[in-house]
Protein backbone atom coordinates (compact mmCIF):
# COMPACT_ATOMS: atom_id res chain seq x y z
CA UNK A 1 0.00 0.00 0.00
CA UNK A 2 0.98 3.57 -0.52
CA UNK A 3 1.75 6.19 1.84
CA UNK A 4 -1.98 8.03 0.46
CA UNK A 5 -4.00 4.56 0.48
CA UNK A 6 -3.02 4.03 3.89
CA UNK A 7 -3.66 7.42 5.08
CA UNK A 8 -7.04 6.73 3.72
CA UNK A 9 -7.36 2.90 5.59
CA UNK A 10 -6.52 5.17 8.67
CA UNK A 11 -9.39 7.96 8.45
CA UNK A 12 -11.94 4.99 7.25
CA UNK A 13 -10.78 3.28 10.70
CA UNK A 14 -10.89 6.02 12.71
CA UNK A 15 -14.52 7.05 11.11
CA UNK A 16 -15.75 3.80 12.75
CA UNK A 17 -13.86 3.54 15.59
CA UNK A 18 -15.76 7.17 16.81
CA UNK A 19 -18.73 5.68 15.67
CA UNK A 20 -18.58 2.35 17.46
CA UNK A 21 -17.31 4.83 20.65
CA UNK A 22 -19.81 7.69 20.64
CA UNK A 23 -22.98 7.50 21.83
CA UNK A 24 -26.13 9.92 21.36
CA UNK A 25 -28.29 10.86 24.06
CA UNK A 26 -31.34 11.04 23.39
CA UNK A 27 -34.22 13.00 25.52
CA UNK A 28 -37.14 10.76 26.24
CA UNK A 29 -40.93 11.93 27.40
CA UNK A 30 -40.35 11.00 31.23
CA UNK A 31 -37.30 13.11 31.19
CA UNK A 32 -34.93 10.15 31.00
CA UNK A 33 -31.95 9.93 28.31
CA UNK A 34 -31.85 6.92 26.06
CA UNK A 35 -28.25 6.66 24.24
CA UNK A 36 -27.26 5.21 21.15
CA UNK A 37 -24.40 4.74 18.37
CA UNK A 38 -23.39 7.10 15.74
CA UNK A 39 -24.71 5.53 12.91
CA UNK A 40 -22.77 4.56 9.86
CA UNK A 41 -23.88 6.66 6.91
CA UNK A 42 -22.38 6.61 3.67
CA UNK A 43 -22.21 10.96 3.93
CA UNK A 44 -19.90 9.99 6.89
CA UNK A 45 -17.72 7.60 5.07
CA UNK A 46 -17.29 10.18 2.63
CA UNK A 47 -16.28 12.82 4.74
CA UNK A 48 -13.83 10.58 6.40
CA UNK A 49 -12.28 9.83 3.30
CA UNK A 50 -12.20 13.52 2.14
CA UNK A 51 -14.71 12.71 -1.31
CA UNK A 52 -17.98 13.01 -2.40
CA UNK A 53 -20.24 9.96 -1.77
CA UNK A 54 -20.29 10.25 -5.86
CA UNK A 55 -16.67 10.18 -5.88
CA UNK A 56 -16.61 7.36 -3.18
CA UNK A 57 -18.93 5.32 -5.36
CA UNK A 58 -17.28 5.89 -8.78
CA UNK A 59 -13.99 4.64 -7.53
CA UNK A 60 -16.12 1.47 -5.82
CA UNK A 61 -17.17 0.66 -9.15
CA UNK A 62 -14.01 0.84 -11.18
CA UNK A 63 -13.32 -1.89 -12.71
CA UNK A 64 -9.47 -1.11 -11.99
CA UNK A 65 -9.05 -3.39 -8.46
CA UNK A 66 -6.59 -0.81 -6.83
CA UNK A 67 -5.35 -1.26 -3.19
CA UNK A 68 -7.53 2.01 -2.63
CA UNK A 69 -10.56 1.02 -4.52
CA UNK A 70 -10.91 -2.34 -2.76
CA UNK A 71 -10.17 -0.65 0.41
CA UNK A 72 -13.03 1.97 -0.13
CA UNK A 73 -15.16 -1.35 -1.50
CA UNK A 74 -15.05 -3.11 1.99
CA UNK A 75 -15.88 0.37 3.74
CA UNK A 76 -19.12 1.10 1.33
CA UNK A 77 -19.95 -2.73 2.07
CA UNK A 78 -19.58 -2.52 5.53
CA UNK A 79 -22.15 0.71 5.95
CA UNK A 80 -24.59 -1.39 3.61
CA UNK A 81 -24.53 -4.21 6.23
CA UNK A 82 -24.80 -2.10 8.77
CA UNK A 83 -28.04 -0.04 7.61
CA UNK A 84 -29.23 -3.75 6.27
CA UNK A 85 -28.85 -4.80 9.51
CA UNK A 86 -30.31 -2.06 11.51
CA UNK A 87 -33.34 -2.13 9.00
CA UNK A 88 -33.77 -5.68 10.06
CA UNK A 89 -34.02 -4.82 13.13
CA UNK A 90 -36.27 -2.28 12.76
CA UNK A 91 -34.57 0.71 13.76
CA UNK A 92 -34.77 2.10 10.43
CA UNK A 93 -38.57 2.52 8.28
CA UNK A 94 -38.70 0.52 5.12
CA UNK A 95 -38.26 3.98 2.97
CA UNK A 96 -35.23 4.84 4.71
CA UNK A 97 -33.09 1.64 4.46
CA UNK A 98 -34.32 1.16 0.97
CA UNK A 99 -33.22 4.75 0.05
CA UNK A 100 -29.81 4.71 1.42
CA UNK A 101 -29.61 1.12 -0.11
CA UNK A 102 -29.99 1.97 -3.31
CA UNK A 103 -27.92 5.19 -3.27
CA UNK A 104 -25.31 2.80 -2.00
CA UNK A 105 -25.64 0.19 -4.79
CA UNK A 106 -26.47 2.73 -7.50
CA UNK A 107 -29.68 1.48 -8.04
CA UNK A 108 -31.82 4.05 -9.87
CA UNK A 109 -35.63 4.43 -8.73
CA UNK A 110 -37.44 3.46 -11.81
CA UNK A 111 -39.93 6.31 -13.26
CA UNK A 112 -43.38 4.65 -12.47
CA UNK A 113 -42.20 1.95 -10.56
CA UNK A 114 -44.15 0.61 -7.95
CA UNK A 115 -43.35 1.09 -4.47
CA UNK A 116 -46.06 -0.29 -2.45
CA UNK A 117 -45.31 -2.93 0.06
CA UNK A 118 -47.66 -5.64 -0.01
CA UNK A 119 -48.28 -7.76 2.67
CA UNK A 120 -50.47 -11.05 2.29
CA UNK A 121 -51.90 -13.26 5.15
CA UNK A 122 -52.96 -16.56 5.38
CA UNK A 123 -56.96 -17.28 5.57
CA UNK A 124 -56.89 -17.43 9.07
CA UNK A 125 -55.36 -14.17 9.89
CA UNK A 126 -56.96 -11.86 7.43
CA UNK A 127 -59.69 -10.75 9.79
CA UNK A 128 -56.60 -9.32 11.88
CA UNK A 129 -56.09 -7.12 8.76
CA UNK A 130 -59.55 -5.09 8.91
Amino acid sequence: MNERTEQLAQAIGAYFAACDATRERIPLKNGGFEERQIPYTLFGLARAAKMTTEELLKQTRSPRRSARSRLLTDAVQRVAAYTLEHALLGELTYQAALEALRMITGAAKEDGADTTLNVVLEERLSRYAQ
